[in-house]
């Protein structure tokens, strides 16, 4: 199942703009924009971080020229289709997070979509670059350290690690009360509460007799 993201990369004051198939989730946008500094260290022309971040498989190797986009982590989003994908991820659930990275600031955002109703109320998180790729280092060192090398298992340890874990399930529980709201069962229970509440409110046979 994917979970498409948009990535802004903000480089000596230019915005550059990616949609990453399977990027939508808080570990791939730090991993990967560590992967593009330690791969741009080993290139003789240290090219531009975005050159890099553009040309990176899933297994975060550089390829150039490219592979397929279907092999490749993101793609580049033309600048004058970005109103149109802005325009999608404020009315729709198609992306279902928006990154962005300010090269030139140091810092580091990450928006859950509140159109996906598992993140309704996420919100955003902001943390300063260097910071966020520290926290990669240490979690890769520690998977290391005990053999751990699936995507998904890092994930989770991030997450707890950071706290989304606990904010997540939350954003679950809340979706899960808003589709009980609507849904049948619901309606049921509304119905029997207000015969509940009518029947309380007359006063009983025996009661009118006595009176």
């Amino acid at each position: 199942m994917s979970n498409p993201a948009i990535y802004i990369i903000r480089e000596n004051g230019e915005n550059h703009f990616f949609s990453a198939y399977y990027g939508a989730n808080a570990l791939s946008p730090l991993l990967r924009l560590s992967q593009a500094r330690a791969v741009q260290e080993t290139l003789p022309e240290h090219p531009p971080i975005v050159h890099v971040f553009e040309h990176l498989d899933y297994d975060g190797n550089y390829r150039n020229p490219r592979l397929d986009d279907a092999d490749m982590f993101c793609k580049r989003i033309p600048p004058n289709e970005m109103p149109q994908y802005n325009k999608d991820y404020a009315e729709r659930s198609s992306f279902q997070m928006r990154m962005l990275f300010d090269l030139d600031q140091n810092s580091f955002m990450m928006e859950y979509n509140p159109n996906c109703p598992w993140y309704r109320t996420m919100g955003s998180f902001s943390i300063d670059l260097d910071a966020g790729i520290e926290n990669v280092r240490k979690l890769l060192e520690h998977a290391e350290k005990r053999g751990i090398s699936d995507f998904g298992a890092l994930l989770t340890i991030y997450q707890r690690s950071t706290g989304l874990e606990d904010k997540l399930e939350y954003a679950r529980g809340y979706m899960r009360f808003e589709e009980y709201l609507d849904s049948p069962q619901a309606e049921e229970d509304r119905r029997r509460y207000r015969e509940l509440v009518v029947h309380q409110a007359q006063p009983d046979e025996e009661e009118m007799e006595e009176r």
